[in-house]
């Protein structure tokens, strides 16, 4: 038996050894997260912003320019089968109009909620990660606007549970004069479409609180958007 009948072996354990180590790392961040004590922690919300704010979402500030940044989240769009199919049906009546000389494939990016004042910010992002749409949501819109527990099935319950017991999920309805606009958003900062879960339980925490006090800061603007924070029940 030559060498190369043990490469598919060799990548099979290699494989299974990434897998269970990934496992353990979610099993013992999972476990940090719910040791949490948050009443605690939620007093650090300001202090845990400014620093998403100077590093990893620096960019929302400087779309915001002088107006502030209150509180943010990611907005996910809501991913079901009929979605999914009917991307699939344009990337191949794309793949068509080249005459299958090149393959595409729907690329969903992120998109970010900001709360400025008594305004919403909707923030959508292109495949460089640049802002290349800005939707801005007057008192009058939010005050008409849906906040509803969503169901935790599937891909949503697999990104809520990795974070932690207490995650939720949640469908942000926000009307405008074509149609409602639905977005999926979570109790910590999440985007789906990123397939990696991260492993740093103090990074977790501080997702966690950043997303509640988005969800407490929209309640006290909007008590038709008011959710009892999953931290504190």
């Amino acid at each position: 038996m030559n060498i190369y009948s043990f490469i598919p072996i060799i990548c099979i354990i290699l494989y299974m050894g990434y897998w269970f180590y990934v496992k353990s790392k979610n099993s013992q961040q999972t476990q940090v997260v719910d040791r949490t004590d948050f009443k605690v922690e939620f007093a650090n919300a300001s202090q845990y912003k400014s620093q998403y704010l100077t590093s990893g979402f620096s960019f929302l500030k400087k779309a915001m320019g002088q107006n502030p940044v209150d509180a943010f989240n990611y907005a996910n769009v809501e991913r079901n089968m009929a979605n999914v199919l009917k991307d699939g049906m344009k990337d191949k009546l794309k793949g068509m109009a080249t005459l299958g000389t090149v393959r595409f494939s729907t690329v969903v990016t992120p998109k970010y909620l900001v709360l400025s004042g008594d305004t919403l910010h909707l923030f959508d992002t292109d495949t460089d990660g640049e802002i290349d749409r800005h939707l801005v949501f007057e008192p009058a819109r939010l005050e008409t606007a849906r906040l509803t527990a969503y169901p935790l099935e599937g891909q949503i319950k697999a990104q809520a549970q990795a974070r932690g017991k207490n995650v939720k999920a949640y469908k942000l309805s926000l009307p405008t004069d074509e149609k409602t606009i639905e977005l999926i958003l979570y109790s910590c900062l999440i985007f789906t479409d990123i397939p990696e879960i991260p492993t740093d339980a103090k990074e977790t925490v501080k997702d966690i609180v950043i997303a509640n006090d988005f969800l407490k800061q929209l309640g006290d603007r909007y008590p038709n958007l008011k959710v009892q924070l999953p931290i504190f029940s």
